[in-house]
């Protein structure tokens, strides 16, 4: 059977760019990325390669996946990060192969110490915007009824989970696209 290899490229982008999507989507909402949605995708990522390449598409695709396991295995070690993230941009390798999983995990721990920082910031900065707004609705300031802000709970010193998905995203579109790797179907 001949596969024609620009379509599977193009299925497989498509697949990668929905399953990103996806894990944005739940780790953004229930702070986690579910194997339900990153073994299947393993799945797909390796039956494509063997479909394209045979035994030597299957050993890029684990290539990818263990080179993309390995980018961000030593943050999950050290507590930094959450197993799902792991996971997920090994099945980005998987995807990808291994150079690219590489330069896309590079470009997602760019992405993420920008979003990181850009969170901290925020975090350190709400309480004090929050603190200063309440002043200048006061009742004194517009002539109103004081009502109360309601205040988080948390200080801004917690730790607090930073969903680390859309860094992966991010860096892993910058990196296809800077390797020219993107189909030009999609472009």
């Amino acid at each position: 059977m001949i596969v024609n290899n620009e379509f599977l490229s193009t299925t497989t982008a498509i697949v990668l760019f929905v399953v990103l999507a996806a894990a944005v989507v739940t780790d953004l909402r229930n702070r986690q990325i579910p194997n339900l949605l990153l073994l299947p995708a393993l799945y797909l990522a390796l039956m494509l390669h063997s479909m394209s390449g045979g035994i030597s598409g299957l050993i890029t695709a684990a290539s990818g996946l263990t080179l993309g396991l390995a980018m961000l295995l030593p943050l999950y070690l050290i507590g930094g990060m959450a197993a799902g993230d792991v996971k997920l941009l090994g099945v980005v390798g998987s995807f990808v192969g291994p150079w690219a999983a590489v330069v896309a995990g590079l470009a997602t721990m760019m992405v993420g110490a920008v979003f990181g920082i850009t969170f901290i910031v925020w975090r350190r900065l709400h309480p004090a915007l929050e603190s200063h707004t309440t002043q200048i609705l006061s009742p004194h300031t517009i002539g109103m009824r004081r009502t109360s802000v309601p205040h988080s709970s948390k200080r801004p010193n917690d730790v607090t989970y930073i969903p680390y998905a859309p860094a992966i995203a991010v860096g892993t579109v910058a990196a296809l696209w800077y390797l020219d790797y993107l189909p030009e179907r999609l472009l």
